[in-house]
């Protein structure tokens, strides 16, 4: 019987968190935790599937670790996509019939006011700040099963939302919601139409209008000289190697140009990183520690912000503890002190996937300190997205 199952899955989080997690009881107390398990026993028979979803998220989400988390299969989504600038939450790209919602500000989904959507939303995600909460948040307002277990929406294959438009214009559109498979679908078919747009264009006009920050997303790393202002700009999106050119190899050659070329500052952009093997990066900030020309007050900068998470935020420590870097950018989203090094398992019955903590990293002595802060606050805007700017890159030239 479908209860006994989900008494089965709820009974197995509960023990295999307790016995395999670092110290699952940093934040919330066992009495607490126990007390959330068993409420949320005593309700299982009132719960469908996708209730069954938002409570196993909030009850994980108690805990107050990042890495710590459900991993939610998700079936439907709105073909919007959101982004939390520093005037609200906005659609930055639409797929479909929608495209005059673009750059449009979320007022109300389903008539609930967007700042109350967003209180029942943080409830349900694993974070340890505000800048994590941003960054992961937006993902969540596309879920549109999980709007429904929240009970903002009442029904999966549509919703009302409200917008106001940049030029003030207050409108209110259903929403359809479309499977994963056909979203994805949607993805390929806008990336292609793009594609092709660009070769009947013949030309890079569309491609130089995007900052370097939102370039080549797909590469691992890479760097870009600007020789007007003698800027190397390097971006690494992830702490992981790759076989077309190693990490070893790119380091190799990044070093080179800096050693051939009139190099005034650098640029090491972490604010989309969200981690993977802190080890990999190290080579390259010896160099720079022992680069007398770049290790300066005003020569060397490191961008972070609410995706600089895990391995990147070792990254952002070690050039903080080693080198005169200067910090710009936002709140990291991982915390200077914090669980990790994840391990996973699946419930027996929902084979949801979990995620939990193995280890523990003291980082600074201030263990209050939820995120690390940068030494310059900029935050992009709305503007600064649809214009193509990066307000750090402004902020430095």
């Amino acid at each position: 019987m479908w209860i006994d199952k989900w008494n089965e899955d709820i009974e197995f989080l509960k023990e295999t968190l307790i016995s395999k997690h670092k110290n699952l009881f940093f934040n919330i107390t066992r009495e607490s935790f126990e007390n959330n398990i068993k409420e949320l026993k005593g309700r299982i028979e009132k719960l469908d599937y996708n209730d069954m979803k938002v409570e196993i998220s909030r009850v994980i989400a108690s805990i107050g670790d990042a890495h710590t988390a459900v991993k939610l299969p998700m079936n439907y989504l709105l073909p919007l996509e959101f982004y939390w600038f520093k005037e609200g939450i906005y659609v930055i790209k639409t797929l479909g019939e929608y495209k005059e919602l673009e750059y449009s500000k979320v007022i109300e989904i389903n008539n609930v006011p967007i700042n109350e959507v967003l209180e029942e939303l943080t409830e349900i995600i694993s974070h340890e700040n505000k800048s994590y909460l941003k960054a992961n948040i937006v993902k969540y307002l596309q879920a549109v099963e999980l709007l429904y277990g929240l009970m903002i929406i009442d029904d999966i294959e549509n919703c009302s939302m409200k917008f106001e438009g940049l030029n003030g214009e207050i409108k209110t559109r259903n929403i359809n919601s479309v499977d994963i498979n056909k979203y994805n679908e949607l993805l390929l078919l806008d990336s292609e139409n793009k594609e092709q747009c660009n070769i009947n264009k013949n030309d890079k006009e569309l491609f130089n209008k995007i900052p370097l920050y939102r370039k080549n997303n797909h590469k691992n790393y890479w760097f870009e000289y600007l020789e007007e202002k003698q800027i190397l700009y390097f971006k690494y999106n992830s702490c992981r190697d790759v076989l077309e050119e190693s990490i070893e190899d790119f380091t190799k050659n990044i070093i080179k140009f800096m050693e051939e070329n009139n190099v005034n500052k650098l640029v090491v952009d972490l604010r989309n990183n969200t981690g993977g093997d802190s080890r990999l990066l190290e080579p390259f900030i010896k160099y720079v520690q022992e680069n007398d020309k770049i290790n300066k007050f005003g020569k060397l900068f490191i961008v972070i912000g609410r995706d600089t998470f895990s391995s990147a935020l070792l990254n952002t420590f070690s050039f903080k503890n080693n080198t005169n870097a200067t910090l710009i950018g936002e709140p990291t989203g991982g915390k200077p002190n914090c669980y990790g090094e994840i391990e996973k398992f699946n419930l027996p019955n929902s084979k949801f996937l979990i995620t939990y903590s193995t280890e523990y990293y003291n980082l600074i002595e201030d263990d209050n300190s939820d995120s690390l802060l940068p030494d310059i606050n900029v935050e992009v805007g709305i503007y600064d997205f649809i214009n193509g700017k990066d307000p750090v890159l402004e902020y430095l030239k």
